[in-house]
């Protein structure tokens, strides 16, 4: 693979395909043995839900390609195509057509978690905003993915760059429960000030 220039494309350094080819719609299955994932599950750059992805069973005899662990997943769909390292999925989950999975072939020159990360700075998203086609539905084609152009520091500078952004993350889900737990305070105690008057 050429990987030595200064500027690699995604395809130097990755796979890229499209999710299953479901036909029609998936039809939900409560005890389904495969779970989906899908565009509507990427609504932010945040760790997916096992318990929110849908569940089916598969009518195809082919046995089909699953995600695994470090696959990244990318909305192909939408003005914002937020990326997602799936982080030990559970077993027999697919994506759906409108997505892509994205599997480092290096990973001791490229981490996961930093291409993921990646995918989703300012810079690249700008890429995939003006490679995007269609001019109801935003859509971004697997050739332009395969041609973003990606800054690959050293393996330290990327491990850096993971550790602090989890930190953020970890930072801004503690805030997030601290509002929701504040925000249910008010709440009640409003109420109980209404009920107060009313008595």
């Amino acid at each position: 693979m050429n990987v030595l220039h200064r500027y690699p494309t995604l395809a130097d350094v990755a796979h890229v395909r499209q999710g299953h080819a479901f036909r029609g719609a998936i039809p939900a299955v409560a005890d389904g043995p495969v779970r989906v994932i899908q565009l509507k599950n990427l609504t932010t750059p945040a760790t997916l839900s096992p318990e929110h992805l849908l569940r089916t069973r598969l009518s195809s005899r082919h046995s089909p390609r699953f995600v695994e662990h470090d696959d990244i997943v990318l909305a192909n769909r939408g003005t914002r195509p937020f990326a997602h390292l799936l982080i030990r999925p559970p077993a027999q989950t697919l994506c759906s057509p409108h997505l892509y999975i994205i599997q480092v072939t290096d990973p001791e020159l490229l981490l996961p978690a930093f291409l993921a990360w990646q995918l989703n700075h300012v810079d690249v998203q700008r890429q995939l905003r003006r490679q995007s086609a269609g001019s109801r539905q935003h859509s971004v084609r697997k050739c332009a993915v395969e041609q973003l152009r990606l800054r690959i520091p050293s393996r330290s500078t990327q491990q850096r760059i993971i550790s602090v952004t989890q930190a953020l993350q970890s930072t801004r889900e503690t805030f997030n429960a601290l509002m929701q737990a504040r925000d249910a305070e008010i709440t009640a105690l409003a109420e109980r000030m209404l009920q107060e008057r009313a008595a």
